[in-house]
């Protein structure tokens, strides 16, 4: 049985620190506001602005076409400006058509339009939407387009942010390094923490770690590096396997007395699960709740994944409890585990035939709206069958029918068809009643 599932496990990226697309907006608490089916529930003011409408007719729409027409229709709609969710849903449902001729049709007229905001934080969201579209040739037309928007390091930064995230290293590092010549702008700590990122993201940490050696000198321009630096190149190490410039960085974080946060916490964390030290790793997770420092799903995979390399499925199955029962901020309980720890424990659970454990935690992933691979579920259900839990079985198999819909419920038939609980049962019934005779 256990050789059936011997493939790779998934992970998470190796990089542990990830510079969101770059916004000069606060994220809103929600940018998925009530589908149509949901609005006679909803109260009827949520509704009675037109922007809020307008809104439900771009998400329930399947035509880009009508999706742009509608965007565009709505520039007379009070709010309509600061309105980020509309934007960010309209340039998401033209990105997944794989229309960018409409991205640009609905973005570009806001950088000739006299009445659109004379901020430099409205553009630099539209560099970050054109970033998050995959057009950073977009955002740099729009960054150097002659209009009257201020420029300095907050949209600087946006358009590095652009091209880091779309691979474009050397376009970061010559647009960095011009910036004061060409655009007359002194780039800031922001634009340093990007330019950081993108050597790492390229294997360059040499050059990460001379920049951040010059952010440190007191004698030059350039500005103090943070923590977010230190991070930042902290995880360049665990990806390039530096583990002595790691132990410098650290070092140099004490020194400096930075405050640690939850990323640098988790890049440590990271280096003793990646040399088998899984255990240094969980009384660090002790150090940093001792500290007032919230765990975050991050910090649980990195044990959770660490002790299942080890071999140790039973102290994964620990930690995977610890992570649930650990204290939020606010006060309630538990950091939600995502699917790949939903994965990884039941794989790792499958090898070790520990089919029991295996079982509640498919279940209990069903009830989060978390489904393992098919194929993983059929092995723990075979794997109960051969050891005569067969009314543990047959709940999995109840639990897996009231998830499965349609098209995904009738592969599942065919994946398990093979298997027969009744045949099974009627089995052991036999041989209990041979025992009894004999």
């Amino acid at each position: 049985m256990a050789a059936i599932l011997r493939r790779k496990l998934p992970s998470f990226p190796s990089v542990l620190l990830r510079i969101r697309p770059f916004s000069a907006l606060p994220e809103s608490e929600s940018e998925h506001p009530p589908t149509p089916d949901q609005i006679d529930q909803t109260p009827t003011n949520y509704t009675k602005h037109p922007l809020d409408r307008l809104q439900l007719s771009i998400r329930s729409e399947s035509d880009p076409e009508r999706v742009a027409e509608l965007f565009l229709s709505s520039k007379n709609i009070h709010r309509f400006y600061s309105s980020r969710p509309l934007f960010s849903l309209t340039v998401r449902k033209l990105s997944r058509a794989r229309r960018p001729d409409l991205i640009r049709r609905v973005l570009d007229p806001f950088l000739t339009d006299p009445n659109s905001p004379k901020s430099e934080g409205f553009l630099a969201r539209i560099l970050s939407l054109y970033s998050s579209a995959g057009l950073p040739d977009a955002a740099k037309e729009a960054f150097c387009h002659p209009s009257p928007f201020k420029r300095s390091d907050l949209s600087l930064s946006a358009l590095l942010s652009t091209y880091m995230h779309n691979g474009r290293y050397d376009e970061l590092k010559s647009t960095f390094e011009e910036a004061a010549s060409k655009f007359n702008i002194t780039p800031g700590l922001i634009a340093h923490n990007i330019l950081l990122n993108g050597l790492c993201e390229n294997g360059e940490i040499g050059d990460a770690r001379n920049l951040l050696d010059e952010m440190s000198k007191r004698e030059n321009d350039r500005p103090e590096p943070n923590i977010i630096s230190y991070n930042t190149v902290l995880c360049g190490c665990l990806k390039k396997g530096e583990d002595g410039l790691f132990d410098e960085l650290w070092k140099e974080i004490e020194d400096r007395k930075l405050e640690p946060n939850v990323v640098t916490f988790n890049c440590k964390i990271a280096r003793f699960c990646n040399i088998g030290e899984s255990f240094k790793a969980e009384e660090l997770l002790d150090v940093m709740c001792s500290r007032g420092i919230q765990p975050s799903v991050r910090t649980f995979y990195n044990l959770i994944h660490g002790y299942c390399k080890e071999n140790r499925v039973d102290l994964a199955v620990k930690m995977f409890q610890k992570m649930k029962a650990a204290k939020r901020r606010s006060g309630s309980d538990g950091v939600s585990p995502n699917a790949v720890i939903y994965i990884v424990l039941v794989k790792n659970l499958i090898e070790k035939e520990q089919f029991d454990d295996a079982s509640w935690i498919c279940i209990e992933g069903l009830a989060r709206k978390i489904l393992v691979p098919l194929d993983d579920v059929k092995c723990i259900v075979e794997g109960l069958v051969k050891e005569s839990k067969v009314e543990k079985a047959k709940d999995l198999l109840e639990e897996m029918g009231k998830f499965l819909k349609g098209g995904a419920s009738d592969a599942w038939e065919k994946i398990i068809g093979g298997i027969s609980l009744e045949a099974t049962t009627s089995n052991q019934m036999n041989g209990q009643d041979e025992m009894s005779t004999g």
